[in-house]
């Protein structure tokens, strides 16, 4: 008596819905990477590119070299020259 052999098989097929929903899924994760990606950048842009006039990025609190941040009441904070009036807005 001959044994049978028997060949087991994976199915490889793929239906068109599930290839549809692989691609709307796959376009989902990429979006959100995108948005996240763009929000991140303009949320931080003026911390990435923003530079005092002696070349270098500004304190924590937006102001340069030689300048005071500085409570100007109302809940305005500013940066101002050391010794001077001439008071301005943080860079960030």
């Amino acid at each position: 008596m001959k044994k049978k052999i028997v060949k087991k098989s994976v199915n490889k097929n793929v239906s068109k819905t599930s290839k549809f929903w692989i691609l709307i899924l796959s376009a989902f994760i990429l979006g959100g990477v995108i948005g996240y990606a763009t929000h991140y950048l303009v949320i931080n842009w003026d911390g990435f590119f923003v530079t005092c006039p002696d070349g270098n990025k500004p304190d924590k609190n937006g102001c340069c070299a030689g300048e005071i941040f500085t409570d100007a009441g109302d809940g305005w904070m500013v940066c101002c020259p050391d010794g001077g009036d001439n008071c301005f807005p943080p860079m960030k």
